[in-house]
Protein backbone atom coordinates (compact mmCIF):
# COMPACT_ATOMS: atom_id res chain seq x y z
CA UNK A 1 0.00 0.00 0.00
CA UNK A 2 1.15 3.21 -1.13
CA UNK A 3 1.20 6.38 1.58
CA UNK A 4 0.26 9.57 -1.18
CA UNK A 5 0.10 11.93 1.53
CA UNK A 6 2.64 14.02 3.31
CA UNK A 7 4.95 13.02 1.20
CA UNK A 8 7.45 15.10 2.51
CA UNK A 9 8.00 13.51 5.91
CA UNK A 10 10.48 10.82 5.95
CA UNK A 11 9.34 7.11 6.99
CA UNK A 12 10.43 7.41 10.72
CA UNK A 13 8.39 10.97 11.05
CA UNK A 14 5.90 9.62 8.95
CA UNK A 15 5.82 6.69 11.78
CA UNK A 16 6.26 9.11 14.62
CA UNK A 17 2.94 11.12 13.33
CA UNK A 18 0.82 7.88 13.40
CA UNK A 19 2.07 6.83 16.51
CA UNK A 20 1.24 10.29 17.99
CA UNK A 21 -2.17 9.91 16.32
CA UNK A 22 -3.08 6.51 18.22
CA UNK A 23 -1.84 7.73 21.43
CA UNK A 24 -3.74 11.13 21.75
CA UNK A 25 -7.18 8.66 20.28
CA UNK A 26 -6.30 6.52 22.90
CA UNK A 27 -6.59 9.12 25.42
CA UNK A 28 -9.11 10.10 24.52
CA UNK A 29 -11.40 7.56 24.41
CA UNK A 30 -10.04 7.16 27.98
CA UNK A 31 -11.42 10.54 28.86
CA UNK A 32 -14.95 9.79 27.44
CA UNK A 33 -14.42 6.50 29.69
CA UNK A 34 -13.45 8.61 32.85
CA UNK A 35 -16.30 10.82 31.77
CA UNK A 36 -18.74 8.00 32.84
CA UNK A 37 -16.91 7.00 36.06
CA UNK A 38 -20.04 7.99 37.98
CA UNK A 39 -22.06 5.50 36.16
CA UNK A 40 -22.23 1.84 37.76
CA UNK A 41 -20.70 -0.65 35.94
CA UNK A 42 -24.01 -2.65 35.67
CA UNK A 43 -25.88 -0.17 33.71
CA UNK A 44 -23.74 -1.45 30.66
CA UNK A 45 -24.54 -4.41 31.64
CA UNK A 46 -28.16 -5.30 30.64
CA UNK A 47 -27.38 -9.57 30.89
CA UNK A 48 -26.20 -9.13 35.15
CA UNK A 49 -29.39 -7.10 35.94
CA UNK A 50 -30.91 -9.93 34.14
CA UNK A 51 -29.80 -12.51 36.02
CA UNK A 52 -29.99 -11.54 39.39
CA UNK A 53 -33.40 -10.45 38.76
CA UNK A 54 -34.02 -13.95 37.54
CA UNK A 55 -32.02 -15.63 40.60
CA UNK A 56 -34.18 -13.94 43.10
CA UNK A 57 -37.39 -14.51 41.62
CA UNK A 58 -36.26 -18.27 41.58
CA UNK A 59 -35.27 -17.93 44.76
CA UNK A 60 -37.93 -16.23 46.32
CA UNK A 61 -40.27 -19.31 44.45
CA UNK A 62 -38.15 -21.99 45.76
CA UNK A 63 -38.91 -20.62 49.21
CA UNK A 64 -42.67 -22.04 48.76
CA UNK A 65 -41.00 -25.68 48.57
CA UNK A 66 -39.16 -25.40 52.15
CA UNK A 67 -40.26 -27.06 55.16
CA UNK A 68 -40.02 -24.77 58.27
CA UNK A 69 -36.95 -26.47 59.63
CA UNK A 70 -34.73 -25.37 55.95
CA UNK A 71 -36.41 -21.56 56.38
CA UNK A 72 -35.13 -21.96 59.72
CA UNK A 73 -31.90 -23.32 58.43
CA UNK A 74 -32.00 -20.66 55.92
CA UNK A 75 -32.26 -18.04 57.92
CA UNK A 76 -29.46 -18.82 60.08
CA UNK A 77 -27.40 -18.60 57.33
CA UNK A 78 -28.30 -15.46 55.72
CA UNK A 79 -27.55 -13.59 59.26
CA UNK A 80 -24.04 -15.07 58.42
CA UNK A 81 -23.46 -13.27 55.34
CA UNK A 82 -23.06 -9.70 54.53
CA UNK A 83 -25.25 -6.48 53.87
CA UNK A 84 -25.46 -6.86 50.15
CA UNK A 85 -28.80 -5.76 48.55
CA UNK A 86 -29.41 -9.40 47.56
CA UNK A 87 -28.40 -10.63 50.64
CA UNK A 88 -30.95 -8.28 52.66
CA UNK A 89 -33.77 -8.91 50.27
CA UNK A 90 -33.48 -12.84 50.37
CA UNK A 91 -32.80 -12.17 54.42
CA UNK A 92 -36.48 -10.29 53.91
CA UNK A 93 -37.94 -12.91 51.93
CA UNK A 94 -37.30 -15.66 54.29
CA UNK A 95 -37.94 -13.76 57.53
CA UNK A 96 -41.39 -12.90 56.62
CA UNK A 97 -42.28 -16.06 54.55
CA UNK A 98 -46.01 -17.26 55.75
CA UNK A 99 -43.97 -20.94 56.53
CA UNK A 100 -41.19 -19.96 58.69
CA UNK A 101 -41.57 -20.90 62.42
CA UNK A 102 -41.17 -17.92 63.94
CA UNK A 103 -41.73 -14.80 61.23
CA UNK A 104 -40.28 -11.44 61.91
CA UNK A 105 -42.90 -9.41 59.56
CA UNK A 106 -41.86 -5.97 61.29
CA UNK A 107 -37.96 -6.74 60.32
CA UNK A 108 -38.69 -8.19 56.68
CA UNK A 109 -40.67 -4.83 55.87
CA UNK A 110 -37.93 -2.71 57.46
CA UNK A 111 -35.45 -4.16 55.28
CA UNK A 112 -37.59 -3.82 52.66
CA UNK A 113 -38.11 -0.11 52.88
CA UNK A 114 -34.78 0.34 53.73
CA UNK A 115 -34.15 -1.07 49.98
CA UNK A 116 -36.60 1.33 48.51
CA UNK A 117 -35.59 4.20 50.45
CA UNK A 118 -32.31 3.95 48.13
CA UNK A 119 -33.72 2.74 44.52
CA UNK A 120 -31.29 5.41 42.73
CA UNK A 121 -28.16 4.35 44.51
CA UNK A 122 -25.33 2.64 42.47
CA UNK A 123 -25.35 -0.67 44.33
CA UNK A 124 -29.04 -1.16 43.61
CA UNK A 125 -28.75 -1.22 39.82
CA UNK A 126 -29.24 -4.63 39.74
CA UNK A 127 -32.35 -5.02 42.02
CA UNK A 128 -34.30 -2.53 40.01
CA UNK A 129 -36.25 -4.51 37.88
CA UNK A 130 -37.62 -6.49 40.96
CA UNK A 131 -38.71 -3.02 42.85
CA UNK A 132 -42.10 -3.54 42.10
CA UNK A 133 -42.26 -6.59 43.29
CA UNK A 134 -40.23 -5.50 46.68
CA UNK A 135 -43.04 -2.91 47.12
CA UNK A 136 -45.84 -5.25 46.61
CA UNK A 137 -43.92 -7.71 49.10
CA UNK A 138 -43.03 -4.67 51.37
CA UNK A 139 -46.92 -3.86 51.55
CA UNK A 140 -48.37 -7.20 51.53
CA UNK A 141 -46.24 -7.76 54.89
CA UNK A 142 -47.54 -4.22 55.88
CA UNK A 143 -51.13 -5.88 55.46
CA UNK A 144 -50.01 -8.52 57.82
CA UNK A 145 -48.80 -7.00 60.51
CA UNK A 146 -51.79 -4.76 60.91
CA UNK A 147 -54.44 -8.43 60.69
CA UNK A 148 -52.15 -9.83 63.24
CA UNK A 149 -51.95 -6.60 65.55
CA UNK A 150 -55.57 -6.60 65.05
CA UNK A 151 -56.24 -10.21 65.44
CA UNK A 152 -54.39 -10.05 69.02
CA UNK A 153 -56.38 -7.22 69.82
CA UNK A 154 -59.62 -9.33 69.09
CA UNK A 155 -57.67 -12.39 71.08
CA UNK A 156 -57.11 -10.25 74.00
CA UNK A 157 -60.80 -8.93 74.09
CA UNK A 158 -62.67 -12.34 73.89
CA UNK A 159 -59.99 -13.53 76.60
CA UNK A 160 -61.36 -10.64 79.31
CA UNK A 161 -64.53 -11.78 78.21
CA UNK A 162 -64.13 -15.22 79.08
CA UNK A 163 -63.00 -14.37 82.23
CA UNK A 164 -65.78 -12.68 82.71
CA UNK A 165 -68.06 -15.44 81.85
CA UNK A 166 -66.04 -17.71 84.22
CA UNK A 167 -66.32 -14.94 87.06
CA UNK A 168 -70.35 -14.69 86.56
CA UNK A 169 -70.46 -18.80 86.50
CA UNK A 170 -68.56 -19.00 90.07
CA UNK A 171 -70.98 -16.64 91.25
CA UNK A 172 -73.45 -18.24 89.85
CA UNK A 173 -72.93 -21.73 91.21
CA UNK A 174 -71.32 -20.49 94.64
CA UNK A 175 -75.40 -18.62 94.88
CA UNK A 176 -76.78 -21.57 93.91
CA UNK A 177 -74.83 -23.69 96.81
CA UNK A 178 -75.98 -20.71 99.55
CA UNK A 179 -79.52 -21.70 98.20
CA UNK A 180 -79.16 -25.42 98.18
CA UNK A 181 -77.77 -24.77 101.99
CA UNK A 182 -80.55 -23.29 102.84
CA UNK A 183 -83.21 -25.40 101.68
CA UNK A 184 -81.23 -27.91 103.47
CA UNK A 185 -81.65 -25.83 106.49
CA UNK A 186 -85.45 -25.38 105.98
CA UNK A 187 -86.01 -29.11 105.25
CA UNK A 188 -84.02 -29.78 108.99
CA UNK A 189 -85.89 -27.20 110.88
CA UNK A 190 -89.14 -28.78 113.00
CA UNK A 191 -92.57 -27.74 111.74
CA UNK A 192 -94.48 -25.80 113.69
CA UNK A 193 -97.56 -27.24 115.98
CA UNK A 194 -100.71 -26.11 114.83
CA UNK A 195 -103.23 -25.32 118.09
CA UNK A 196 -106.15 -28.00 118.01
CA UNK A 197 -108.76 -25.09 118.20
CA UNK A 198 -107.44 -23.79 114.63
CA UNK A 199 -107.14 -27.87 113.69
CA UNK A 200 -110.11 -29.04 110.99
CA UNK A 201 -112.80 -30.95 112.54
CA UNK A 202 -113.15 -34.45 111.08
Amino acid sequence: MKIKFLPHLPFSGLLRLVLATGFCLLLSACAGMGGRSDEPDDARNVDRVSAMAEDLLAYYYSLASMSGQSLARERRLLSQLGNEPDVLLRRAMVLGHPRQPNPDLPQARNLLEGLLKKAEAPELYRLRPLFPMIRQLADGYGERIRLEKRLTAQTRQMERQYQKLLAFQRQASELQEKLNGLANIERTLPRPRVPESLRPVM
